[in-house]
Order: structure tokens, then C-alpha cells, then sequence
């Protein structure tokens, strides 16, 4: 334990650079600072909160230097909501930001320097603000009912009345579900005492076809809820499918913690990427920016350079825009994904969008991968969860030896650990960082990486 430095202690350092997170980091005494909302360059005096052996996080108390690049932030529960990290930053810098984060995770995690000049420019947002296509969020009952977001790393609740990186047709549902719930007498959960209905509502919408779907997560059913659905969809006629779900403990997915029930409508609704259509269920993981998701799945297309006699795999592939933009390009692709329901929407979509040289494999990768032991893989994409690939796939990968890897990530620490082996057999040929989530410290990335000859390997 450092004694040299204590909780409430107020202290001036000066920022060097940007963390994972979005905090500024500064150093006291070799002592690493973690420091919300505070940027680099900028002189600051902090109060210290909490102290370990390697680092100590600090609370911006004065800013005496500040950056060229600080800007006021425009949603006014900014800093007690935490949903975004960068609205005090100017939207040019962010995407700077996002790509050091990038080559910082590189020189932590990747045991030999990568040239800075592979890891290309951040990919921007044409329109950064009202971006969010689907939106989960918590509904509490106290004095009156409202909906918020639960502090960073806290259990407290802050109502929001509209959220600036929301689609405007979310914030307006949303308003009209808070309407109806106070005439119809459908409260809210109340913490305190256990009580009420609604937890949480989960509201996704489609720009492209002009469709929504609400879906209710319940602590309690309630007989009120029928009638307040058919006022809902009355008044906001953009709905064609709700949903209920009955709430059940369960850490992996809190919103869709059971099977969800139709209330009214569709059992989907429709989405659009670069011309194709995807059913999307209730619980169907899709992107939450789409027109970032097309930038997304270009590049990948893009840095892939297919050959119409290759063979490739769309793993992770949820429900199949990967296969969708690349199918034409080659001959045959096989989508492997875990999820059940997301295997029949792919199968779905491929059918209404004509595709027919994809096939959809309900399995897990390393299963799938030996069921095609056989078949010669040109291409592997890959877009996994925030954990990465792990060492299986990995190991499983290198064994397969597909020419080209594109790695889609949401992750640069776990991207940068899969790297640090991948590269023994491949050669880093760019990565180029994506803004999927603006105003917010997560950065995605694609990254290609080319088989190296036999003799280049280390064994």
C-alpha cells in the first residue's frame, strides 16, 4: 500500500494521456492517476478517492490549464449518468483519442513495437448525436414514474427526460410509455420496497421502414398492461411489435431473462443495411449505430479482398450482415454462430434477400470448425464479444491456417492479447479503429491479418 498518498487528499498533476475508460491519467510520484472528465495536457487539481498499490483514482476538482480540445457537454445528467465519457471533448479529438487507445493497448499487450502507421485513422460518424437505434433502460417508481440510467459503477438511479445520442423517435416513445403508465396505473419498480411492474423497457427502432417494437421487462405483471398497449400503439402507430418479459435473476442478460411473450403485432421487425433486409427479434443482437455498422462491414469486406472461388468463415456471426455483404464476392460462406434465435433470423433474411451460398451452422466455433475439418477456409471473420477469441480459438485457428483474418473487435486490450499470438503466424497488415459509439470511450476496430510463410513463423 502507497503511504506516501491518501483518500481525500487534493494534489496537482498534469494529464498525459488518455485511459481505456476515457479518464485522463497523470502521474504523482511515479504514481499512475486515473482521473474522470480531466483531458490531456491540461494541469488539474484532483482529490484523491481511492488508492492502490499501482494506481489511485482522483476526483477533477479545478482545472488550472486547460486543453485547446475541452468542450461543455450538451446532455445536462452528463457526468451522474455515465452513459458517455467524451461529451466534454470536441468530436475531432475523440477520434484521435480512440486510435491511441488502440496503440496503447498495442505497446501494453503485443510483445514487440507495431509501426504506428498500421493502425490507420478512426473512422467518424457522419451524424454523432441521436445515433442509438435501440435503447434498455430502467424504469423506477418513487414519487412518480421515470426513466434513467444507473450511475457508473453505482447502484443510484438518474432520471433522464431525453437522451441526446438516442434516436429522437426512442426519446418520444419513450416519453408517451411514461404518459400512459401514470393514466393507466402501471407503476414503475420501487427498489425500497420491492414493488410495481416495470423494471425496464427495451425499445428498438428501425429509421429505414419506419418500424418499432417495445418490449416490457416486468417485476410483476399487471391486468392494466393490455389496455395501456392498445392506447400505446393508438397513439404511436411507428409500433408493430410489443413484448413482455417476465423479469428473472440472471446476469448474463438482465433485460431478456426469460422467453419473450407477444402482446401485440409482429414477431419482428425490419432493419436495413446497404440494401438488405434483417428481421430483428426482441432479444436479436444488432448493431446500435447503423450507419457505422455498413462503414463497419465495408471495411471488413474491403480489407478481406475476396476471390470469387474462395471459401469463408462468418464466425460469431449473430444474425449474418457479415455473410450478407460478402457473399457475392466469394463462393460459399459459412456462418457459425451460438444462438439459436439468431440462427433462424440469419436463415430468414438470407432467404427474403436471396442469398443462397450461406450456410448457417447453429454451433459454437471450435464444434463447427471440426465439422469442416475437410473444407479449405480462405477467410476467417471474426467480430466476438468484448472477451476476444480466447486461447481455444485461437489455437484452433492456427491450426485451420486460413490465408486472411479480419478481426473485427470492440475491444483494444482483448484485441490486443489475441494479436500478441496471432502474430507469430501473420503478419499485421492494418487495423483500422471505427466510432460505433460516439461520445463514448468504446472504440471498435477491423483488422486484416495475412498468413506468413513457413519460414517466418516462430514456433
Amino acid at each position: 500500500m502507497n503511504t506516501f498518498i491518501k483518500e481525500n487528499e487534493v494534489i496537482q498533476i498534469e494529464i498525459r494521456k488518455t485511459g481505456i475508460n476515457g479518464e485522463g491519467i497523470g502521474y504523482y510520484k511515479k504514481l499512475a492517476i486515473f482521473v474522470d472528465y480531466a483531458l490531456p495536457n491540461e494541469t488539474v487539481d484532483v482529490m484523491i478517492t481511492r488508492v492502490y498499490d499501482n494506481r489511485a483514482m482522483a476526483k477533477l476538482v479545478k482545472i488550472h490549464k486547460k486543453s485547446e480540445f475541452r468542450a461543455t457537454p450538451f446532455c445536462p445528467v452528463y457526468e451522474q449518468c455515465g452513459g458517455c465519457q467524451f461529451q466534454h471533448i470536441t468530436y475531432e479529438q475523440s477520434l484521435i483519442e480512440k486510435r491511441e487507445m488502440i496503440l496503447s493497448s498495442f505497446d501494453r499487450y503485443i510483445s514487440f513495437k507495431v509501426p504506428r502507421e498500421l493502425v490507420k485513422d478512426t473512422i467518424g460518424a457522419d451524424d454523432p448525436k441521436n445515433y442509438r437505434n435501440k435503447a434498455s433502460l430502467p424504469v423506477q417508481s418513487k414519487k412518480r414514474n421515470e426513466i434513467g440510467m444507473y450511475q457508473a459503477n453505482s447502484h443510484k438511479f438518474i432520471a433522464i427526460d431525453a437522451c441526446p445520442v438516442q434516436d429522437k423517435n426512442i426519446n418520444r416513445i419513450l416519453k408517451t410509455i411514461l404518459d400512459l403508465m401514470n393514466t393507466y396505473k402501471v407503476d414503475g419498480f420501487d427498489p425500497k420496497f420491492n414493488k410495481g411492474y416495470i423494471k425496464s423497457l427495451v425499445v428498438r427502432v428501425s429509421e429505414d421502414t419506419k418500424e418499432a417494437q417495445v418490449s416490457f421487462i416486468l417485476f410483476n405483471d399487471s391486468k392494466f398492461l393490455d389496455r395501456m398497449v392498445k392506447k400505446l400503439i393508438e397513439v404511436e402507430p411507428m409500433i408493430k411489435s410489443v413484448f413482455k418479459v417476465l423479469s428473472k435473476p440472471n446476469k448474463k442478460n438482465p433485460f431478456f431473462s426469460d422467453a419473450p411473450i407477444k402482446l401485440y403485432g409482429k414477431d419482428t421487425i425490419q432493419a436495413k443495411l446497404d440494401g438488405y433486409t434483417f428481421d430483428l427479434k426482441p432479444d436479436a443482437f444488432f448493431q446500435l449505430n447503423t450507419p457505422q455498422a455498413h462503414k463497419f462491414y465495408l471495411k471488413m469486406k474491403e480489407l478481406a479482398r475476396l476471390k470469387k472461388s474462395e471459401v469463408a468463415i462468418d464466425a460469431y456471426a449473430g444474425v449474418a450482415p457479415v455473410s450478407h455483404y460478402i457473399a457475392k464476392d466469394c463462393k460459399h460462406v459459412y456462418a457459425i454462430e451460438l444462438d439459436e434465435s439468431s440462427c433462424i433470423s440469419a436463415k430468414k433474411s438470407l432467404n427474403e434477400n436471396g442469398i443462397d451460398n450461406v450456410t448457417v451452422l447453429h454451433s459454437d466455433f471450435n464444434r463447427a470448425l471440426s465439422g469442416l475439418k475437410e473444407k479449405e477456409i480462405d477467410v476467417m471473420f471474426f467480430d466476438p464479444p468484448r472477451t476476444g477469441l480466447g486461447t481455444e480459438t485461437i489455437k484452433l485457428i492456427l491450426e485451420s491456417k486460413p490465408k486472411r483474418i479480419i478481426y473485427g473487435s470492440c475491444n483494444p486490450s482483448t484485441l490486443a492479447k489475441d494479436l500478441n499470438v496471432l502474430l507469430d503466424h501473420y503478419f499485421l497488415e492494418e487495423t483500422s479503429p471505427l466510432d460505433m459509439f460516439p461520445y463514448t470511450s468504446l472504440v471498435e476496430s477491423v483488422s486484416l491479418l495475412t498468413l506468413k510463410p513457413v519460414e517466418n513463423t516462430i514456433n
